[in-house]
């Protein structure tokens, strides 16, 4: 699907900030540009400054719309000198129209203007990518004295859009000294919009009759890392806006509902799911007459999936409408457009009612707007009924089982569509015993302090995705190394092993492993010391920080359990255990326990588990307390002392 809502066309807005006022030119260090007229606390460690961030945008019609752009960065340091590369996304419905640039020493004097030669425009081709049309223009200036300016102008002409630029007020953690958004619409029209922020109403005047809306922010300061983690948008002003009306290749539509929109984007999949004759024919010898609704979903899925790959399809109109079904079936590929609607395709032939569902695929906040209808989405998935009942199908994914979506997709709004429009639906969410991690290992440990032992490892959901995805294109050499750097101890040797589940379309991956550890045990001639949590002993520690500025996220809900039964050699004796630990949370839970089986064994068991996606920013405190007691614990170590002869 066309990546454009927050992605795509964010790569203008969201990776530089972007403009449209004058600026008045002085000479030396009267010039707007001096870095004499930058705040001296914006200069502490700073590697650049964003002196001027503008941004206008002017609608002429449903179809038609110039975008104008300012933006201007002093640069202190050579490692930070890519802050003066300018990249512009464009394509078949955008033109970029005078570009413009030029360089400024530490006084504000210039030193030269953008140059042909330091201008490059290639095509956006990624490792999936087939069809596509569109291109990057890069504009980049460098000088060798430090610090200086640069500053880029330049004008987008858009013929058709399906969205209108959003604007962030801030797009890295370096100072900005001014940034401003405006929109210009005619007189008759009103702006939709939405903010991240009640108070952000624009100023609204009349100039030459249009309406004109502004957002303007000035003086932002640096922000450390920590205490957003890049998250961005929940430390700035985030304006989103969109057509009521619009048009696109000649086809018209409407955005004033979620039904609208959606309407005009099922349109875009009629008279596109026609199977040839040979897919006919194939799903009538797949599907027994005896086969319940998800036994033919789950025949049906594997056929696509056994058949098909993933490529990016970014050309014209099929941004957003797919290939033919017979076309995929013929040529044996498509984008998740194509794939999804092929899907569907079939398993109408098989009697299943299924339904395309846009999504906007990555992770963390702002996923979704719910309450502006508007093109936010970049990704298709299927959602196939059954009675009482849904199945959900990731169809670019060879080997995803039926019913799961992954990390990317879960947990946020989509928009299925049918024939009476778009409805916002809410996508599934995992819990904690859906992502499992279970490590169940027997070690024997020698007199000298070597060990031996077996290891099985079970991974389910989102974790299942994070080891198929590291393994499925793995050569074997690549394979073996991932499984000894599993073992995790510095000293293990892997003398066998066997992954399973990794290309089979189902859930659950595991590995079982036979291993030897060199001086596993570590002590003096009268004890040994054991750190009995070998699987996954955490170091990271959440830095202290006076105020957490945005929410911690993670990836998935999910739960790892450990479970290593030690058999202790002749001769010894347990002299101490670590303390049992208990940890609860708003977010989580984490407990530790190492019991003892008389002289001949020890047994440790290990439980981690998360249950929300996210945890606010006010609960940082909690969150950093949490993982330091977790790091602590994993620390505890087993004395076992040698007994006189």
């Amino acid at each position: 699907m066309k990546n454009r809502p927050l992605i795509k066309r964010a790569l203008v807005g969201f990776l530089f900030i972007l403009f449209n006022t004058g600026l008045a030119v002085g000479r030396g260090d009267d010039h707007p540009y001096a870095v004499s007229k930058v705040p001296a606390s914006f200069r502490d460690r700073a590697g650049a400054v964003v002196r001027l961030a503008q941004r206008a945008f002017t609608v002429k019609s449903e179809k038609r719309a110039v975008e104008t752009v300012r933006y201007a960065v002093t640069i202190y340091r050579k490692e930070d000198r890519d802050n003066g590369v300018l990249t512009i996304p464009h394509d078949k419905f955008i033109d970029v129209e005078e570009l413009d640039g030029t360089l400024y020493d530490a006084q504000g004097e210039k030193i030269r203007n953008l140059e042909k030669t330091d201008i490059k425009d290639y095509p956006q081709f990624g490792a999936y990518s087939l069809f596509q049309d569109d291109r990057t223009r890069e504009a980049s200036m460098y000088y060798d004295r430090y610090p200086y300016t640069v500053e880029f102008t330049y004008e987008l002409s858009y013929d058709g859009f399906l969205q209108w630029p959003t604007w962030c007020s801030r797009l890295s953690r370096d100072p900005v000294q001014i940034s401003t958004f405006t929109v210009t619409l005619p007189a008759d029209s009103s702006l939709r919009w939405w903010s991240n922020r009640d108070s952000a109403a624009p100023v609204l005047r009349k100039v030459s009759g249009d309406n004109v809306y502004e957002w303007s922010v000035r003086d932002q300061q640096r922000i450390e890392k920590e205490t957003i983690n890049n998250s961005l948008e929940d430390c700035s002003l985030v304006v989103h806006i969109a057509p009521s009306e619009f048009e696109i290749a000649g086809r018209a539509g409407s955005m004033r509902s979620w039904k609208n929109f959606g309407k005009w984007c099922y349109a875009l999949y009629q008279e596109k799911n026609a199977l040839p004759a040979g897919a006919i024919q194939d799903v009538r010898s797949l599907v027994g007459p005896t086969d319940g609704p998800k036994e033919k979903i789950r025949k049906v899925y594997e056929y696509m999936q056994t058949r098909t790959r993933y490529v990016s399809v970014q050309l014209g109109l099929g941004g957003w409408q797919p290939f033919d079904a017979s076309y995929v079936h013929e040529h044996g590929y498509g984008d998740c457009k194509a794939l999804s609607n092929y899907t569907i395709a079939l398993l109408k032939e098989a009697g299943i009612t299924a339904y395309p569902v846009l999504v906007r695929t990555g992770q963390y906040q702002h996923v979704m707007i719910p309450e502006f209808p508007s093109n936010q989405f970049n990704h298709v998935v299927v959602c196939a009924t059954v009675p009482q009942d849904t199945v959900w199908l990731e169809c670019t994914d060879q080997t995803m089982p039926m019913g799961h979506l992954g990390k990317d997709v879960e947990n946020r709004f989509g928009l299925l569509l049918s024939p009476d429009g778009g409805t916002l639906i809410a996508m599934p969410s995992s819990t904690p015993l859906e992502n499992e991690q279970v490590r169940t290992a027997n070690i024997a440990i020698s007199y000298f302090g070597d060990a031996t032992g077996h290891l099985r490892v079970t991974w389910d959901g989102d974790q299942g995705d994070r080891v198929r995805n590291a393994l499925v294109d793995e050569t074997p050499a690549g394979r073996l190394q991932w499984a000894i750097q599993s073992l995790v101890h510095p000293n293990a040797r892997l003398n066998d092993y066997k992954i399973a589940g990794v290309e089979e379309h189902r859930s659950e991956i595991s590995m079982s492993a036979e291993f030897a550890i060199g001086h596993f045990a570590f002590g003096s001639q009268s004890r040994l010391f054991i750190v009995p949590n070998m699987m996954e002993q955490r170091s990271y520690v959440p830095p202290e920080i006076s105020q957490r500025l945005t929410p911690v996220f993670f990836n998935y809900p999910y739960l790892d359990i450990d479970s290593i039964r030690y058999v202790l050699p002749e001769g010894v004796k347990v002299e101490a255990l670590p303390a049992p630990v208990d940890i609860q949370s708003s977010f989580g839970t984490f407990s530790e326990r190492t019991v003892v089986f008389g002289d001949t064994a020890i047994q440790f068991v290990r439980r981690l588990q998360v249950h929300e996606y996210s945890i606010p920013a006010s609960q940082y405190s909690e969150y950093r307390k949490f993982f330091y007691d977790v790091v602590r614990a994993d620390r505890g170590e087993v004395v076992l002392v040698k007994k006189q002869s």
